[in-house]
């Protein structure tokens, strides 16, 4: 019998020696595996090894458009419409949504990627009941990351491998593994890997209620962290009530950045009110491999110096009204007589960051969406159409010199709600997998996207594209997943 896929054997035997990479403060490369799990300590070193493996190559990967979850994030992002591409060179077959198939690198190290944390949070969590601890607060710390880090590895898989909650409860999802094991399993159903994230989430949530513990790093899964991620979930599923009230809690506390913050580079996580971010200091810095490199073109990375120049779309910037400061950090460049713009909401060099830019992942503003979307899609009689427009009023404060209060309503003010989605959250990964949530089609014309070099200009609502396939190495190593049962 074949011994569980070759991408989790690769990661149990760089765990076993404590590779650098994983695990880069460890004071030594020779502790054995058995010990590390032993300690909330050494459970920590191993969740600070993850987060650091989140925001860096893989070992022994060279290739530029692998750089942890910001590759994957940006790689949705360039399959929907906001974001458009004049060159081709790395990224271009995400763009041209063609970079899915079982044997293609980008599926492949996705799929590793993910199941890296899984297979990490599974090993802290099979030992919870032994390890030994200083205080009550260092294992709930351990404990709710664990959990909360397999969570949302696991909504990452199913959201890439298969189509959305809703009407999909029973397809083919991802292989769910709750502890170590050598034995490779079947796709879980999409349900069943959602009903585990809920209940990763829902454990963490109560941990962390129960036992409150002080934040170490902007880094670390905080409980507000847990309820954003909550939030998200329930969002998918349609549990809207859920989804507002957890959103609600993600906040709690938190400002939204002013225009101030917000045109400040995007790339410094000190002086922004961000629930969750990835900080990057220059020695840590994955130089041309990195987000900044690709989509940032203040600094001389693959975007910058024009290999692969990235704009935000015409029929989007059109959009926004001309006091928003998210269309006034927008420079017009013009090359064959065809106009682009550059959108400098992430400008590492205004920051001092360049390369080192840190790494956004959830921000008080991707809450308050939530939040709006959620009560909007509860608002069948209207009698909370006042709360939406609030919520947008309030976001238009800090991004416009003169609002204009939200007077729409019914699904006018649901498309609001979603088109500020794309404004706000541009570029920082959700408008692809927005598209597979919302089960939209892709309408790329009316825009700047050159037809030959984007492939796909419209493409059918839950199309085939919108899958990754499952890996040929996963398929070859599991006796448990055969070419019967990969994605068309």
């Amino acid at each position: 019998m074949k011994k569980l896929s070759i991408l989790l054997i690769l990661f149990v035997g760089l765990l076993a020696s404590c590779s650098k990479s994983y695990l880069e403060t460890m004071p030594t490369s020779s502790i054995p595996e058995d010990q590390v799990f032993q300690t909330a300590t050494g459970s920590q070193t191993v969740i600070d090894g993850v987060l650091r493996q989140m925001r860096d190559l893989l070992p022994e990967q060279t290739n530029h458009d692998v750089f942890g979850v910001k590759a994957v994030d940006l790689a949705w992002d360039l399959m929907g419409e906001d974001i458009v591409c004049r060159k081709s060179h790395w990224f271009v077959y995400d763009y041209q949504l063609d970079n899915r198939t079982a044997a293609y690198r980008r599926t492949a190290t996705t799929w590793r990627l993910y199941y890296v944390i899984i297979n990490n949070m599974n090993k802290i969590i099979v030992n919870l009941p032994s390890m030994t601890y200083i205080s009550e607060e260092e294992i709930a710390n351990v404990e709710a990351q664990a959990y909360a880090l397999r969570a949302y590895a696991y909504y990452e898989l199913i959201n890439i491998y298969q189509f959305t909650y809703l009407g999909h409860q029973t397809a083919p999802g991802v292989p769910l593994y709750t502890e170590p094991t050598l034995v490779g399993k079947p796709r879980a159903s999409v349900q069943e890997v959602y009903g585990q994230i809920v209940s990763d989430l829902d454990h963490a949530i109560t941990v962390l209620t129960d036992t409150p513990v002080a934040r170490r790093d902007i880094s670390s899964l905080d409980i507000q962290v847990v309820h954003g991620l909550r939030a998200r979930v329930a969002l998918t599923m349609g549990e809207y009530a859920k989804a507002e009230s957890e959103a609600v809690l993600a906040r709690d506390g938190y400002d939204l950045d002013t225009p101030e913050q917000f045109s400040a580079g995007f790339s410094n996580a000190e002086g922004s009110n961000w629930i969750w971010a990835l900080p990057i200091n220059d020695e840590q810095s994955t130089i041309y491999a990195s987000l900044p490199s690709h989509l940032d073109m203040s600094i001389g990375g693959y975007a910058g110096l024009g290999y692969m120049p990235k704009y935000i779309s015409t029929a989007l910037y059109n959009l926004l009204p001309a006091d928003d400061i998210r269309k006034q950090l927008c420079v017009k460049r013009t090359y064959s007589s065809v106009d682009y713009y550059i959108n400098f909401k992430f400008n590492a060099a205004l920051a001092g960051k360049d390369f080192a830019a840190d790494y956004v992942m959830m921000r008080p503003e991707e809450m308050l969406l939530i939040q709006a979307e959620a009560i909007q899609r509860q608002n069948t009689t209207g009698t909370r159409d006042a709360a939406v427009q609030g919520l947008l009023d309030e976001l238009h404060a800090q991004r416009q010199t003169a609002p204009v209060a939200v007077t729409a309503t019914g699904d006018a003010l649901l498309q609001a709600v979603l088109l500020e989605r794309r404004f706000e959250l541009w570029g920082e990964g959700f408008r692809g997998k927005d598209i597979k949530r919302l089960k939209l089609a892709l309408d790329r014309t009316g825009s700047n996207h050159i037809a030959a070099l984007a492939y796909n200009m419209t493409l059918a609502a839950e199309a085939e594209e919108w899958n990754y396939q499952i890996p040929q190495a996963e398929i070859d190593a599991n006796d448990a997943i055969a070419d019967t049962d990969q994605n068309p």
